[in-house]
């Protein structure tokens, strides 16, 4: 049930505003209130889910009524219905906490229940909103390591509870607005290795001394990743409280010089054994407990296990002899094979003796509560970064779409709501009242498949989706699909040609949906054609997929906008002077349902006002499970004919193997050594790919690539390119990008992958 407060001292409006709701909700409880006891005993029992109010009330105003229920209600949505209000009355409301406001006149009552209903569905998403931000910082204040996000030059941005716990700081507050958090360590050289580690993204780890706000030093460990968002670098960071490992570690130094002191002073014997476990030396103390001098040592071979072999359980023995069989100097980390089975990590170590590598002694740390922590620690900040990422992007996808969702929503109800009040208050004639009926169904029907969109993205965004899986005749499918958009066709006098291949075989998938496909794909078509153009749609086999394509005559597809027409929330024109409406979703639904049958679209154009070209491939079922890689060969061999490739690189092995590869798959290949040569040879062949290494004498990959982006297109300045390369990083990766590649490869690269590579661009 939806309770209502309705806060209006004139009853003739409060029966208007009730008999408006009263149309749109079913189960509605309204309390009438027209004095100020009323709304006093009203706000006490807080038995309300929304509050409408007027502005001018005879004891006071809608706005300081506004303010009244807010700082009590904060979550409580409020909407003022009022004919008495100005611009100056809407803002100043707004600033209070308004949630919507509609003007009192006959034609805006309809609005009212709108506005209710949009105003309960915000606060319903500002509440889950606030609630999730909640649950996120009551985890981060519960964390027993400290997290934090700086800029480039150390302020901070925002921190957890434990970090403001090592610092000392009761609040973030007490850090002045331009003190960056260098200041907190101890030494001129921490201070020097914190600005390594500020400005260099690839230092993710260092252990500093930090000096606390209350005096105190503390040795900490830094874990921090690099973020570029524009011309800003922002630093994400983990700290956590060494001072208890440091302490050890010197507490382990002081040991070990206590250990040779303790050697050398004879205070209790000690000796070493080489690693057949013969006694190569010990002092006067292990030798007199022994009852052996040094001249025993050299003529009887003496071992450590002859004084007792018991000593050493099997553990021990089987540790010493791995590191016979290893040999190694220094700590290392590996796994050791407990006797019950299970793995366990291990720091295990030989202490040699000078100018030796057989003799010594050895040490074994257990590693995997350390591993436990890394790992957790590399997991928090991994999901700290995911779910910032995703508010960010929420955010942003918010306030691009909901202004486009404002306007086509409000649209078709602009026309369903005029007509019905002239039905309702108008003697219309036959003819108007069929046509008003049209337009009402017409914009009904749109504002359904609006809905009928978003329920789609909602379902993929939350990975919901689901098919119901059958053997398809995709003929059935386009012939269902184009009875839909016959009529809208028809009224724009557009011509739909079909050539459909009759032996083309059947594809496993959901025909509603591939139904929709299509639908979408004809839609769309018929859509951005102008009267009396022409769609055509094709079926037929490649290779061993189903191939549909739609084809038109309409506006086309401008480059710039060709590699985002099947983004979320994606338009062209998304200016308030655009011709088309839409949210930008049909084109994003139809990829994943492709994907979700295991296929692939892709669209093209040869521009703005010469028409488009949208492909879709779906595999077919397939009677035999396995093809033979003979098969499999020659169609890759297929792939690239006619393609013109132009390879570039110094290697005169890797260029002629890379050239070869591509001939054989049936592309015209030109492979030179240099840059110099390159430029040449682009002008002669007009390459409609390029394959270019990095490295290279005088002019490298990243500066001939950049030579070729500052030709104006007409002369080749767009070509994809392909940096094929050893410098395999992902730093190098965003380099090539940057500079102007559309893909970037490590070397050595198999033959099928970079076929895919270059028929992607291609396509």
């Amino acid at each position: 049930m939806l309770r209502i407060l309705l806060i209006d001292d004139n009853p003739h409006d409060r029966l208007l505003a009730i008999h408006a709701l009263e149309r749109e909700f079913v189960d509605l409880k309204i309390q009438q209130i027209a004095r100020p006891q009323e709304l006093e005993q009203a706000l006490s029992a807080g038995e309300f889910d929304l509050v409408i109010t007027d502005y001018e009330l005879r004891w006071s105003n809608g706005i300081e009524v506004l303010r009244n229920i807010k700082s009590r209600y904060p979550e409580i949505p409020v909407v003022m219905f009022t004919n008495s209000g100005s611009q100056e009355i809407a803002v100043e409301a707004m600033k209070s906490g308004l949630d919507d406001y509609v003007i009192k006149s006959p034609s805006h009552y309809m609005r009212l229940p709108v506005a209710v209903r949009l105003a309960l569905k915000q606060a319903t998403t500002q509440n889950q909103i606030t609630g999730l931000e909640t649950r996120f910082q009551t985890l981060l204040n519960q964390l027993k390591v400290g997290v934090y996000r700086i800029t480039a030059d150390g302020i901070v941005l925002d921190a957890n509870a434990a970090f403001l716990q090592l610092l000392g700081l009761d609040s973030l507050t007490e850090i002045p607005l331009n003190q960056t958090w260098e200041s907190y360590f101890a030494s001129k050289d921490d201070a020097r290795l914190w600005q390594q580690l500020r400005t260099d993204a690839g230092m993710r780890e260092r252990e500093l001394l930090l000096h606390r706000l209350d005096g105190r030093e503390i040795w900490v460990r830094i874990s921090q990743t690099f973020t570029n968002n524009g011309d800003t670098t922002i630093i994400d960071g983990i700290i956590e409280d060494i001072t208890e490992r440091k302490y050890a570690e010197k507490a382990l130094q002081e040991s070990e010089a206590r250990f040779r002191w303790i050697f050398e002073s004879n205070v209790i014997g000690i000796c070493f054994w080489d690693s057949d476990g013969n006694i190569t030396a010990a002092n006067d103390a292990y030798l007199h407990l022994v009852g052996y001098t040094r001249a025993d040592m050299k003529t009887r071979g003496l071992r450590w296990t002859d004084i007792s072999e018991s000593e050493y359980n099997e553990q021990d023995l089987r540790i010493i002899e791995e590191l016979k069989q290893c040999g190694i100097s220094t700590p290392v980390e590996k796994y050791y094979i407990h006797k019950a089975g299970y793995r366990v990590p291990i720091l295990i170590g030989c202490a040699f003796r000078e100018g030796s590598q057989t003799d010594g002694f050895t040490f074994v740390v257990d590693l995997t509560e350390r591993k436990q922590a890394e790992q957790e620690r590399e997991q928090l900040l991994q999901r700290e970064q995911i779910a910032r990422q995703t508010a960010e992007a929420a955010n942003r996808i918010k306030d691009e779409f909901l202004a486009i969702l404002s306007h086509e929503l409000r649209s078709p109800l602009n026309p369903i709501l005029g007509w019905s009040k002239l039905l309702t208050t108008h003697k219309l004639s036959e003819a108007k009242i069929s046509e008003a009926l049209a337009t009402i169904e017409r914009n009904a029907k749109l504002q359904a498949q609006l809905i009928e969109d978003l329920l789609d993205i909602s379902q993929i965004l939350r990975g919901k989706l689901s098919l119901n899986i059958a053997s398809v005749n995709l003929q059935s499918v386009i012939s269902a699909a184009l009875e839909t958009v016959q009529l809208a066709a028809q009224a724009k006098a557009i011509e739909i040609q079909t050539t459909l291949s009759p032996d083309v075989g059947a594809v496993l998938g959901d025909p509603v949906r591939l139904q929709q496909v299509v639908w979408n794909l004809l839609s769309n078509a018929v859509k951005f054609t102008s009267s009396g153009g022409r769609v055509e749609v094709r079926l037929e086999e490649v290779g061993r997929q189903a191939q549909i394509q739609v084809i038109d005559t309409g506006q086309g597809i401008s480059p710039e906008f060709l590699p985002f027409v099947f983004d979320y929330f994606r338009q062209a024109d998304s200016q308030t002077t655009r011709r088309f409406g839409g949210l930008g979703l049909g084109l994003a639904i139809v990829k994943h349902l492709v994907e979700l049958h295991g296929g692939a679209v892709w669209a093209a154009s040869p521009g703005e006002g010469q028409g488009a070209i949208f492909t879709v491939r779906i595999p077919l079922i397939q009677s035999q499970t396995q093809l033979s890689q003979s098969t499999e060969q020659s169609d890759i061999y297929q792939e690239l004919t006619g393609i013109r490739i132009l390879v570039v690189d110094d290697e005169v092995d890797s260029r002629e193997v890379v050239a070869f590869m591509l001939k054989e798959c049936g592309a015209e290949v030109i492979a030179v050594p240099s840059a110099e040569e390159a430029l040449s040879a682009f002008t002669q062949l007009q390459p409609d790919i390029l394959v270019f290494d990095i490295g290279m004498p005088d002019v490298d990959g990243y500066m001939l690539i950049r030579q070729i982006r500052s030709l104006p297109p007409e002369k080749g300045g767009q070509v994809p390119a392909i940096a094929l390369t050893a410098y395999a990083g992902e730093l190098n990766k965003q380099q090539a990008l940057l500079a102007g590649f559309q893909l970037h490869s490590s070397k050595p690269i198999e033959p099928t992958e970079l076929v895919k590579l270059i028929t992607q661009l291609v396509k």
